[in-house]
């Protein structure tokens, strides 16, 4: 198998997911809607399962509910506070969280009009792609710095906020150590230590 970047971090961040419990969906074989990159059909599932089966008008409504929280201009602030909220349907249940249905894709496009971009692995809760990650070869690192830049400029176009406010982290990985010595750290990411 050659080393590139599938075989060394791709594949391997792949079972890890899987290991923890997600489940892998190929999306030859899924539905979702395109304008958010929710699937309905894993999301109707899991709302019904954590929510003690609410009629599928209550489902549908949340799901338009959450779409419209989509649109707001505020880096997902809004949809962030929904997930949160203990009114009206949960959309995680953070009390049993092994209640919630996880599953991880691969190269789910983000696409609005004619621009578009592919994250290399997005992590679904519940149906909704909440965490993405994106994956560079070990001692790459002017790979993971130019991803950052993309992701900064991504960031500032208006045809990807709907994407951004539905996402809640996202990671840059190439499968290498933690390594703190590094003398100046990316602006703006979080490091967990």
């Amino acid at each position: 198998m050659p080393h590139n970047e599938d075989s060394r971090v791709k594949i391997p961040a792949l079972l890890h997911f899987t290991r923890l419990g997600y489940e892998y969906l190929s999306l030859k074989k899924a539905h979702w809607d395109p304008a958010s990159n929710i699937f309905p059909e894993l999301f109707a599932q899991a709302i019904r399962s954590i929510n003690n089966n609410p009629s599928a008008e209550e489902v549908e409504r949340t799901l338009t509910d959450i779409s419209l929280l989509l649109d707001y201009n505020d880096l997902g602030k809004a949809f962030y506070q929904r997930l949160l909220t203990p009114t009206g349907l949960k959309l995680i249940d953070f009390e049993n969280f092994e209640r919630n249905r996880f599953h991880v894709v691969t190269e789910l496009t983000c696409q609005n009009d004619d621009e578009a971009f592919r994250p290399d692995i997005t992590l679904l809760i519940n149906g909704m792609p909440l965490v993405f990650l994106e994956v560079k070869k070990p001692n790459n690192r002017e790979g993971i710095l130019a991803e950052h830049k993309r992701i900064k400029t991504r960031f500032q176009n208006p045809k990807f906020s709907r994407f951004f406010n539905l996402t809640q982290l996202m990671v840059f990985s190439n499968n290498m150590e933690y390594d703190d010595s590094s003398p100046e750290p990316l602006e703006g990411v979080f490091y967990a230590t």
